[in-house]
């Protein structure tokens, strides 16, 4: 390559680099503190505030990767952090696929992880995302990638997480460095996994308890801390019956039974 190419290249770079400190002035009205609706939210922001690692788990519909991405957004406004990294389980639905995606790695892995980047989107405004993106403040990372990595200042949020392996799991919390903090959000009930055996959060939840590994934390969600709708909570509840009726397990086995009772449903616990 040229002299004249390469300081072409390093102007290019600058421009862009510059485009992006000018462009990243927030709104300060911008969603990033966030209200939680239900007990289990609550409970999922006092441990993003504490531990390094944080499991949160349950129902579909109860906000934990929301909550996640707001937490996440307000330490990067914040310079608490330097840079989020988004990871997703990424499985096909019942076997489904969509076949050959064309393109870079990070535009194969787009559609995939695009629920994440529209919640950082309502937390650090449209522009911002795109332009982070473009310059990898914010990160796509897949799994296929992660070996050999070591991440500092950093929030981790690690999507649909019940669908991880085992090895997936080891790989990506040796990854940890110093203010990294690793955020898994998942459904381990039993209803929502595609992995054959101990899927791997279940593994993760495991080996936390089993020694005892400190800074890490776990939050339960139920049904009761459904807030997407009252017909995604009916149906959580009656998928979850259909298992329990098969003689399948379920994570919020106990919860189902106040279904047709007058007592209130079960919210989020936490675990330590």
């Amino acid at each position: 390559m040229s002299r004249k190419v390469v300081r072409k290249t390093r102007t290019s770079v600058e421009a862009e680099q510059k485009q992006i400190k000018s462009s990243a002035k927030f709104d300060k009205t911008l969603r990033f503190n966030l209200t939680p609706k239900t007990q289990g939210q609550e409970q999922l922001i006092k441990a993003l505030e504490s531990a390094a690692m944080v499991i949160a788990e349950g129902c579909a519909g109860t906000g934990k990767t929301y909550v996640s991405c707001a937490h996440a957004s307000k330490r990067l406004i914040n310079n608490d952090i330097s840079k989020i990294i988004l990871i997703r389980a990424y499985q096909p639905l019942a076997g489904r696929t969509i076949g050959f995606i064309p393109g870079t790695l990070e535009e194969k892995l787009y559609p995939y992880y695009l629920q994440m980047i529209e919640y950082l989107e309502d937390f650090l405004g449209k522009e911002n995302v795109a332009l982070w993106l473009k310059s990898g403040k914010i990160e796509i990372c897949s799994l296929e990638t992660v070996r050999g990595r070591s991440w500092h200042n950093a929030a981790v949020i690690v999507d649909e997480s019940q669908n991880l392996f085992k090895e997936e799991v080891e790989a990506l919390t040796t990854r940890l460095g110093d203010n990294c903090q690793m955020i898994f959000c998942g459904d381990d009930s039993g209803t929502q996994t595609d992995v054959k055996g101990e899927n791997g959060l279940t593994y993760l939840k495991r080996i936390i308890q089993k020694y005892n590994i400190e800074d890490s934390q776990s939050v339960i969600f139920y049904p009761a801390d459904i807030i997407r709708s009252n017909i995604v909570k009916q149906f959580v509840l009656a998928y979850h019956s259909e298992y329990l009726n098969k003689g399948k397990k379920t994570r919020i086995a106990k919860s189902t039974k106040t279904l047709n009772e007058d007592k209130p449903l079960q919210s989020g616990s936490i675990e330590k």
